[in-house]
């Protein structure tokens, strides 16, 4: 829906209107009927509710191209602090004068005011209200459950052995997924949406989850293992060849496992590693050279085989999950440039208690994360195969039962839906979620809004 299609989204403005006349016309042109005599106004919204993707027509007296107007859906991620306000800009395919057809964007569930702009000119009355309905599922993505071996094709016929990291890359249409399986089954898969299939990329390495860069076409990887810390490259302009960059982590400097990395939303030439210890450091990838950076604060007092850093764009700092630590740390530069590490969400042993991220709330083993573009961070619980969001200073459960592992999709509720052993998660531009299921043997697409 999102690029539009003439016919069907102006047979939508015809069907769509503020009377109880319907017209559907089968070759439809596209007047200008706007009325100079008259100023810009808005008459009505329709649908008033809805999900996202689905088409909506404002209806009053407009001026101008499709490309001079703008339509906002605004809410509050929290409704008593004004400063949480978010607004969410619909795409607009067709004006006529008198109708503006757009597609609904991801919201906040509740009755959302509605702006709309047109050059300068804001002119949507006040109480104009859109009821948000979100949609939440969890669905096999390709893989099998119970299946133990590699096989490339579609995603009907692809298997998995384990999937322990994943990430989202740019694709022609949409999105596609990075794939890592790792520990004994080394190999790296490139999940296109493009065209629905599973093509191997590498079986070579036991590496952790792809860092992606803000291009979104080039992810780089390294071994988890103190062996060999060689920094591999992996481009779309070079069909994700993977490439040698030359720079090698020396054990001497992080002798912890090194799983993850990220970029900070700056450049693409700094790359950021951490180890399992804590251990931190930031790579240039122009010059091939690294520098050890020391954080202070509260670090982790206990050795891991496993742990993952992100960076958040909308908190401008870096998540870090220890999950012997049972907790997720935030790490940031200070005003005097001192690096520090703290105390996030958790840190109150293992379980699943949820409210205040700091004062109550638990996790069993947390490992992968994902941040999306509204500051959601999501968490998975590998020990309990269950997934947090943390919102603010709350944390809650959105997707399986804790202590409840099995292997069930769910297309209503993602509380109902089970896992086993999940590793990890990746978001795309549309806050869609991706799940490196681990024993599952598959890859699941979550949409929780």
């Amino acid at each position: 829906m999102k690029n539009g299609n003439s016919l069907i989204l102006f047979l939508c403005l015809a069907a769509c209107s503020c009377t109880d006349k319907e017209f559907i016309e089968t070759n439809p042109t596209v007047p200008n009927k706007y009325d100079s005599g008259m100023g810009m106004s808005v008459d009505c919204l329709k649908p008033t509710f809805g999900i996202i993707d689905e088409p909506f027509v404002v209806e009053g007296n407009f001026k101008g191209p499709v490309d001079s107007m703008k339509v906002y859906f605004n809410y509050y991620t929290n409704k008593s602090d004004p400063s949480t306000l978010i607004s969410k800009r619909a795409v607009l395919v067709a004006t006529d004068g008198k109708t503006i057809l757009g597609v609904i964007p991801k919201q906040m569930a509740g009755r959302n005011q509605v702006s709309i702009v047109v050059g300068k000119d804001s002119i949507a009355p006040k109480g104009m209200l859109f009821k948000y309905n979100q949609r939440k599922s969890v669905k096999t993505l390709c893989g099998d459950f119970g299946s133990s071996s590699y096989a490339d094709g579609d995603f009907t016929a692809a298997r998995f052995k384990e999937v322990s990291n994943i990430a989202c890359v740019k694709g022609t249409k949409g999105d596609n997924v990075i794939a890592v399986e790792s520990w004994w089954n080394n190999r790296v898969s490139l999940i296109s949406n493009d065209d629905n299939k599973v093509i191997t990329l590498g079986q070579t390495g036991s590496y952790g989850t792809p860092i992606v860069d803000n291009t979104r076409e080039k992810f780089y990887l390294l071994s988890h293992w103190s062996e060999d810390r060689t920094i591999k490259s992996y481009s779309r302009s070079d069909s994700w060849a993977e490439k040698s960059t030359g720079i090698v982590i020396q054990k001497s400097d992080m002798p912890g496992q090194i799983w993850s990395g990220a970029f900070t939303e700056k450049d693409n030439r700094y790359l950021y590693l951490m180890d399992t210890q804590a251990h931190f450091c930031q790579v240039d990838l122009d010059n091939m050279t690294y520098k050890m950076i020391k954080l202070t604060g509260d670090l982790p007092n206990q050795d891991e085989d496993r742990s993952q850093m992100i960076y958040s764009k909308y908190h401008k700092c870096f998540f870090a999950s220890f999950y012997k630590m049972s907790g997720i740390y935030k790490v940031y530069q200070a005003s005097d440039g001192s690096w520090r590490m703290e105390k996030y969400a958790g840190f109150n042993g293992n379980g699943s208690a949820t409210g205040h991220r700091l004062q109550d709330a638990q996790f069993i083993e947390p490992y992968g994360m994902a941040c999306t573009s509204d500051g959601e961070l999501y968490v998975i619980n590998r020990g309990g195969s269950f997934i947090n969001k943390v919102v603010g200073d709350q944390v809650e459960i959105v997707a399986g039962k804790p202590g409840n592992s099995g292997q069930v999709n769910s297309d209503t509720e993602p509380t109902d839906a089970r896992f086993n052993s999940p590793q990890d998660i990746a978001v795309d531009s549309e806050d869609n979620f991706y799940i490196a299921g681990g024993w599952d043997r598959t890859v699941r697409k979550m949409s929780i809004e």
